[in-house]
């Protein structure tokens, strides 16, 4: 079959909603208006609007009326709470909110997908699911939509998406069939005691001294914690208290996260990351207490689907269409999906060509090169026509 191509106006339309997406940031749960103009944008491609199982994200429905399979294609639609500094022309509106990953560039190539896959539909089979999901940066729109039947709906036969990459080559397209990217657990650990001057405190009940002591040992939790020589990881974000100059603080809370890649992995480095809790207590004679916020599953791509879209990749972006040599300690509640649904979640290179260092995912100088759009566009329209006309 002839792959659909996206046209020159769908194309420059990707990159209006994207800068459009990136002035308005609103960060999980919070998607009203970006919801909003998603779904104004699929009425008015004529696709049939279906009802979606949260408040914020939108869903949508293209029918080929040719016999074929179903194909789920989804995109991340929520912002970080980041002060922007990237320096783009189009920087966020919205005081202290950013898309610092780039959910705005899946939306807006989510949205091109569903305008090349309409106006192609005369020469496509099966059908097409589109997803707008919420509250990914807190791993929790995925698992939330399928809780309530979401994709009891509908007879899926394969899921599809795709995700920035700035740190890859602009235009490359990686995917890795198997494990390709970690699960994650975010935690927050409070630690507790009596507080006290500054002047006088020492070394028992010191929670200041009592973090740094957990900080420096923190590593050891996924030490020797391997996946085909990548190791599991483990960082702190945040760290708050009550304290003052001259104050030594009763609490502090620690806020960090766990990225492993099997359940015996994700068991392990927690039985660990307990066990420094405890030797942390006896040492400073504070108490502490671990607790698990969020988390996701390890991302796995399905060999057969990854194949056939590395073979689209190929026909389209030649050897651009790479296989991801190893895993990596990222996450991303697509795994939800694709635990579910045989899929493939391939990485989008779109490193800008005058960075000299590659701008960092979810930091305030974070951007891409827009003209790798165009190739998320092509590969993800031509994988989903190929896959929803298979026998």
């Amino acid at each position: 079959m002839e792959l659909p191509q996206p046209s020159a106006a769908a194309l420059d339309e990707v990159i209006e909603n994207r800068r459009h997406f990136h002035r308005h940031p609103e960060v999980s749960w919070s998607e009203t208006s970006t919801t909003e103009y998603i779904r104004s944008r699929l009425q008015d491609l004529g696709l049939r609007l279906d009802e979606c199982p949260t408040e914020t994200g939108a869903v949508a429905f293209l029918d080929t009326g040719r016999p074929g399979k179903t194909v789920l294609l989804r995109a991340d639609i929520d912002a970080l709470p980041i002060v922007e500094e990237s320096g783009v022309a189009f920087v966020s509106e919205a005081e202290g909110r950013m898309h610092a990953c780039g959910h705005d560039a899946h939306s807006a190539i989510l949205l091109g997908v569903a305008r090349t896959l309409a106006e192609s539909a005369a020469g496509l089979s099966g059908s097409f699911l589109f997803v707008f999901q919420p509250a990914e940066e807190i791993v929790a729109g995925a698992r939330e939509m399928i809780a309530r039947g979401f994709l009891e709906r509908y007879q899926l036969a394969a899921s599809l998406g795709l995700h920035t990459w700035a740190p890859g080559d602009s235009g490359f397209v990686l995917a890795r069939p198997g494990l390709q990217w970690s699960g994650s657990d975010a935690y927050d650990i409070e630690l507790t005691g009596p507080g006290g001057h500054g002047g006088v405190i020492k070394r028992a009940g010191n929670v200041i001294a009592a973090q740094a002591f957990l900080l420096e040992r923190l590593h050891s939790v996924v030490e020797g914690l391997e996946f085909e020589g990548v190791e599991c990881h483990t960082t702190v974000g945040d760290i708050r208290t009550d304290g003052a100059w001259n104050v030594v603080p009763r609490r502090v809370t620690v806020k960090g996260s766990l990225r492993c890649f099997t359940p015996e992995m994700r068991a392990e480095s927690l039985q660990r990351l307990n066990d420094l809790l405890l030797e942390t207590d006896t040492e400073f004679e504070i108490r502490s207490e671990l607790k698990l916020v969020h988390g996701t599953i390890p991302l796995w791509n399905d060999p057969n689907v990854t194949r056939t879209v590395l073979e689209v990749g190929s026909e389209l972006i030649g050897d651009k269409a790479q296989h991801l040599g190893r895993p990596l300690t990222v996450s991303d509640d697509m795994a939800e999906f694709l635990t579910r649904i045989p899929g493939c979640y391939f990485m989008l290179g779109c490193r800008p060509p005058d960075a000299e260092t590659p701008p960092a995912h979810h930091s305030p100088t974070f951007r891409i090169d827009e003209d790798a759009l165009a190739t998320g566009v092509r590969v993800l329209a031509g994988s989903a026509a190929r896959i929803a006309a298979e026998n």
